[in-house]
């Protein structure tokens, strides 16, 4: 089944259960699992698996049926089952994946991380398979997301879910605002038992709605001018003459097939008879839906989700260059974000030149993240995670902006449900600032401050993690930095001990100048360099940063090249969590766009003056020759065009 765009359920009629057999239950389960009635398959599989509680299969079917029908505790139980009783992964070798996603999908980041880890050993014998590519990036992503969760929510967006009128037990989806109006989809029945939350209407679609903004306390109107008949509808987009395209979809048991059409209101308000798109956007045979319609420029275009012939895996993003009459002059691929998986939602920012999408791929927080790729020089540069709070461990998808109002849909826990609390996505909103749009071609020309290199970034003694042979830390540069900025004091103090009045003054003073204007020097061209790193990706260039490693010579030179290691090791992990992990994309697969030339010098470049006696510690440790050997230096930015 393959809802990527319209998620509902639909409930038949409750049978008896009766003395029923154990072949009768999995064939009826089967049956409605086909027709995309998870909740119904579950109730005959569970029934089935009183009869039969061993049946591996049959508990493959529950874990199965619980993942399409996004209960994802209830998935992750039953993936543990399998993985468990299979133990040697023979019939369900995938399990094991499974069970991780579930988990991520979950927020437990740190258990999935351990099952990845296994899973992408297991696949290792063959590395061009989907499972080893699949477990090898949820390795990187859910080692990113651990370290955004340690960050935190941008504690300025608040997100709240739209009103009741809105949203409901069904899954509403938005797509944009105009004129004041909401227009989302959503699979509603008109005919519901509200305890059973069973489905009496002989045809269930999805539908678009529009809804006031100012008047929300009202309900919502269906568009039942734009509804072909025994077709599903959703998405929807406006060009600025008010013509909307939006998708019209035929469905073979909630497998959707959608093709990109457009209408317009006529003077009385009324819609159109509706128009299809030539075949060069909509191929025949292929998915093609979500259309957004923008400009790059004067250029009008158009963004949509499709599988069509040359997509890399599921739905990637295309956009097609329109001519006046809104016909496709031609379609491309944005190869830079799409992946194996699904990229879907395409949403595009005028502004800022960004375009937002939902991937389940990439580096994400569990199921559908909401990402961008900023727009610069003619190229789409690698993908940027919005971050928390618009993010969830659960599918987050339709991203756009209208104001100061930013939306998202999501089935994250707290959005409404009738069974399953994760089975549906609302519509949330916050309130988020916009810019002024740039005006001028000079007010658009991005300047970025060139940072002088070396660059050189300093560290507290025997840090990040004392006393280990390892070359791996947790902790970012940033960690560090505070962490050593915490014992300035302490280190001022320290070295003034057991020494004349005047020499300890002296050599106080020149270790307060030290952190003044080296260590926090570093830390603030850091930043700014920071910045000219992310404007030559979104270029679309290479960059590779060669960086050198140093150590006060008081440890054994081996143990320094552990340190130093770390303390490149550092500087990656501050990329990878610096502004909410955008730059973590380009650090990862087999062609990384930032890459990083580790130099580890270790003692070999140190100051031989600098004093390596444990027991003169206020040399060793605290002076300023001893703090000026304890660094790395970002020494070369190497940038080639792609």
């Amino acid at each position: 089944m393959s809802r990527f765009y319209l998620i509902g359920l639909l409930f038949l009629p409750f049978i008896g259960w009766g003395q029923i057999k154990l072949k009768d239950a999995l064939d009826f389960g089967d049956k409605q699992y086909r027709k995309g009635d998870y909740y119904y398959a579950l109730e005959y599989y569970e029934q089935a698996l009183k009869l039969d509680p061993e049946n591996l299969d049959l508990i493959w079917k529950i874990a199965e049926t619980n993942k399409a029908y996004k209960d994802y505790q209830q998935a992750e139980k039953y993936y543990s089952i399998v993985y468990s009783k299979d133990e040697d992964g023979e019939r369900y070798p995938e399990a094991l994946l499974y069970f991780g996603l579930m988990q991520k999908q979950n927020g437990k980041y740190k258990e999935a991380l351990i099952h990845f880890k296994t899973a992408k050993k297991n696949y290792s014998e063959d590395k061009t398979s989907y499972a080893y590519k699949k477990a090898t990036q949820e390795v990187e992503s859910t080692n990113w997301a651990l370290k955004q969760q340690k960050l935190g929510p941008d504690l300025g967006v608040l997100l709240k879910p739209m009103p009741e009128n809105v949203n409901s037990n069904d899954a509403e989806f938005g797509h944009t605002v105009m004129n004041g109006l909401l227009y989302f989809s959503s699979l509603k029945a008109d005919s519901i038992d509200e305890e059973l939350q069973e489905v009496y209407s002989p045809s269930y679609h999805t539908a678009l709605y529009e809804i006031s903004l100012k008047e929300l306390a009202l309900k919502a109107k269906k568009l039942e001018d734009l509804i072909p008949s025994g077709k599903s509808i959703g998405n929807g987009s406006f060009t600025n003459d008010s013509t909307f395209y939006y998708s019209v979809c035929t469905d073979q048991d909630f497998n959707y097939t959608c093709a990109i059409v457009f209408s317009k209101k006529d003077s009385l308000g009324h819609w159109k008879t509706l128009d299809s798109l030539n075949q060069l956007i909509n191929q025949p045979r292929f998915n093609t839906t979500m259309p957004q319609f923008s400009k790059f420029g004067n250029e009008p275009v158009l963004f949509f989700s499709s599988n069509r012939t040359g997509t890399k895996g599921g739905m990637d993003i295309w956009y097609a260059v329109l001519d006046k009459n809104g016909e496709a002059l031609s379609v491309e691929n944005i190869s830079s974000i799409n992946s194996l998986e699904n990229e879907l939602c395409p949403w595009y920012d005028t502004v800022e030149n960004r375009l937002f999408f939902s991937s389940s791929w990439h580096q994400g927080f569990g199921g559908q993240d909401v990402f961008y790729t900023e727009f610069r020089n003619g190229k789409f540069g690698a993908p940027v995670n919005v971050g928390l709070p618009l993010n969830s461990p659960a599918a987050d998808q339709y991203y756009f902006q209208s104001g100061d109002s930013t939306y998202v849909s999501s089935n994250r826990l707290g959005s409404l449900y009738a069974k399953n609390p994760t089975c549906c996505s609302d519509i949330y909103v916050a309130e988020i600032p916009r810019r002024k749009p740039l005006k001028t071609k000079q007010e658009q020309e991005i300047t970025i401050e060139i940072v002088k290199l070396p660059i050189r970034l300093y560290f507290e003694n025997d840090q990040p993690d004392a006393n280990t042979t390892s070359d791996y830390t947790n902790l970012s540069y940033t960690d560090s930095y505070l962490k050593y900025a915490g014992q300035f004091d302490v280190y001022k103090t320290k070295v003034a001990l057991q020494r004349d009045s005047i020499q300890a003054q002296k050599s106080a003073s020149e270790l307060s100048q030290f952190f003044d204007e080296e260590v926090k020097k570093g830390q603030a061209d850091l930043e700014r360099f920071t910045n000219q790193v992310w404007f030559e990706l979104q270029k679309g260039n290479h960059v590779q940063l060669m960086v050198q490693g140093f150590a006060s010579p008081l440890a054994k030179t081996d143990y320094n090249v552990h340190l130093t290691k770390r303390r490149i090791q550092s500087l990656k992990n501050y990329f990878e969590e610096v502004q909410q992990g955008r730059f973590g994309a380009a650090m990862i697969g087999d062609k990384p766009q930032l890459e990083f030339i580790e130099v580890p010098m270790g003692e070999f470049s140190a100051n031989k003056e600098t004093s390596d006696d444990y027991y003169d510690q206020k040399n060793s440790v605290y002076s300023k020759a001893a703090s000026q050997e304890r660094r790395i230096e970002i020494i070369e930015l190497r940038i080639t065009a792609q």
